[in-house]
């Protein structure tokens, strides 16, 4: 039987959550079945993990639209010999680029992943994100009708993409559940309280320090396990707020395994998020866990609030309450994270790219 042959199209496949997530995927997807090929720009950095069963093409180009007639030129080559095959683009500014400037071919099915919230797109960072979200919009809302089939992390982002685009939307959980580690979760003096992500704007980095201005120094300390652009900033605030003793700044991780285990509490203070893989690897080892209102699939991983503590996105005041709540009696959001252990099979790889396998061979 000939293979159906995938086509994965992410601009920039670092390590990170939307890399973390087709990595996994192409990992679990039945090989005898599907061929892979990945496209993204400049270094594939999960290139030692895929390259046994993966054909990758790292095209030299900075922006996503200036790599479009390479990337046509790879589909006519890969697509030219197989009579069924699937592009599969992942996030909203490449989707919409996608649909604008790719061509129909009669042996070739379009699908568009959706990684992040679709809040997003009315978060604004400076005026040069602005008008780009809105471009991205208005594709969203005239464009994404070419797409063969639609696919959310959540089923928040799919329901409002669907509001939205009124173009039905499927939806998939990443596959984050690997195993579960259980620890006793001890009441303590001092507790190791951890945050991972990108050092951006959108992660909120800089509500998590001033969260912590008021907050009791000799109960905690907080480690932040990542790097970026915003890094600068969020010393200076500590060390604006005299929080050095307190606060660390790691730098980024390839293993953050180590450190979720060893951790009292993870928090993430994102303003948008699509799917938090990182909550659910924090729940599988008994960590606890404190996160935004992000506006994905935060909701349906914590099953709103019975698996942990939700804060009002952007509140300074709401997040150090649910802190120092959870440093005076832990009790409460530890019982919580033992509830969350017995419902994580949801979010396992093989579950993930089963769902994936059945989409892809219907379509």
């Amino acid at each position: 039987m000939k293979k159906k042959k995938l086509i994965f199209f992410l601009p920039e496949f670092v390590y990170g959550g939307a890399g973390k997530s087709i990595t996994s995927l192409c990992k679990n997807l039945n090989k005898k079945i599907f061929s892979i090929t990945i496209i993204c720009l400049n270094k594939c950095y999960y290139k030692n993990q895929l390259k046994n069963f993966c054909k990758i093409y790292e095209i030299n180009s900075k922006r996503v639209i200036f790599a479009q007639s390479e990337i046509s030129r790879i589909i006519k080559r890969e697509i030219s010999n197989n009579s069924d095959n699937i592009f599969i683009s992942n996030l909203f500014h490449t989707n919409a680029i996608t649909a604008l400037f790719q061509s129909n071919h009669s042996n070739l099915k379009l699908v568009f992943t959706e990684r992040t919230a679709f809040k997003e797109l009315y978060i604004y960072f400076g005026f040069y994100d602005f008008i780009k979200k809105v471009i991205i919009k208005i594709i969203l809302k005239f464009f994404y009708s070419r797409a063969n089939l639609i696919i959310a992390n959540s089923k928040r982002v799919a329901n409002d993409l669907s509001n939205f685009s009124n173009v039905k939307t499927n939806y998939v959980y990443p596959g984050s559940f690997k195993k579960l580690i259980i620890k006793k979760n001890k009441h303590k003096k001092n507790y190791n309280i951890i945050s991972i992500g990108r050092l951006s704007k959108e992660k909120g980095f800089d509500l998590l320090v001033k969260s912590f201005v008021n907050i009791d120094k000799k109960k905690y300390t907080l480690s932040i396990i990542g790097d970026g652009n915003e890094k600068k900033k969020i010393i200076n605030l500590i060390k604006y707020n005299k929080l050095e003793k307190n606060i660390k700044i790691l730098g980024f991780k390839k293993d953050v395994y180590p450190f979720i285990k060893k951790a009292d509490l993870l928090i993430n203070t994102s303003y948008f998020e699509g799917f938090p893989n990182v909550i659910i690897e924090a729940l599988s080892c008994s960590v606890p866990v404190i996160c935004s209102r992000s506006h994905g699939g935060i909701y349906e991983i914590l099953k709103n609030e019975t698996y942990g503590d939700l804060f009002i996105n952007g509140s300074t005041n709401d997040l150090e309450k649910k802190i120092n709540n959870f440093l005076k009696n832990p009790t409460k959001l530890i019982r919580k994270c033992h509830k969350a252990r017995l419902d994580l099979k949801r979010f396992s790889e093989s579950k993930s790219a089963k769902k994936y396998e059945n989409l892809f061979l219907n379509l």
